[in-house]
């Protein structure tokens, strides 16, 4: 009996076939995006002053007595959530100490005035605006200026001063000067989003 001594040896235009890793060999590899970091997050300011809110987009911005009146109508939103904050606090502090209703009117404003200056103050440090504002499109300093670390205490500065002044006094003459009168003196000016 003769054996094909072929079949013993392996053939050599029979190859094994080998696994692929990538069933497409010319892909190009995308890069992974890079993680968003705070350090160049403002750092086009010259944007945010052109026109484009946070929104998205630019777009032109209210100014003068729009502004103002924006601004009246966001004050005339926070004073009706102001007004119903005093009268809870009202309610419970005169139940709890028992005061006469001739001083009630007295201790309604103290507490107003106070709910007001805790109100601004907690509202547009962590936020930048107030409901109001927040309502109206409107805010409390430029992105960056959030950031700083003088920030709060520009806050407080213009809250004081705005409450100082009867809430009457700096909003006529913003309106009358057509500019943030108190955001002039304390550094801190209340734009539009829109």
């Amino acid at each position: 009996m003769q054996t094909d001594r072929t079949q013993d040896r392996p053939n050599s235009q029979q190859r094994i076939p080998q696994r692929r890793e990538d069933p497409l060999p010319f892909r190009v590899p995308q890069k992974k995006p890079a993680a968003p970091s705070l350090k160049g997050l403002f750092r086009h300011s010259r944007d945010f002053q052109q026109g484009a809110g946070f929104h998205g987009g630019s777009s032109r911005r209210r100014k003068g007595w729009k502004l103002a009146v924006w601004s009246w109508l966001g004050a005339f939103i926070d004073g009706l959530i102001l007004i119903a904050i005093t009268a809870l606090f009202a309610m419970a502090f005169s139940s709890l100490v028992k005061i006469p209703l001739a001083s009630l009117p007295f201790v309604f404003i103290e507490i107003f005035l106070l709910c007001c200056w805790i109100y601004m103050i907690t509202l547009r440090t962590f936020t930048g605006a107030s409901i109001g504002e927040w309502a109206c499109d409107l805010r409390l300093g430029q992105p960056h200026e959030r950031m700083s670390s003088f920030y709060a205490l520009r806050v407080i500065g213009r809250a004081t001063l705005i409450m100082a002044s009867g809430f009457v006094l700096f909003p006529i003459l913003s309106f009358l000067f057509r500019r943030d009168l108190a955001g002039s003196l304390t550094g801190l000016k209340i734009f539009s989003l829109k």
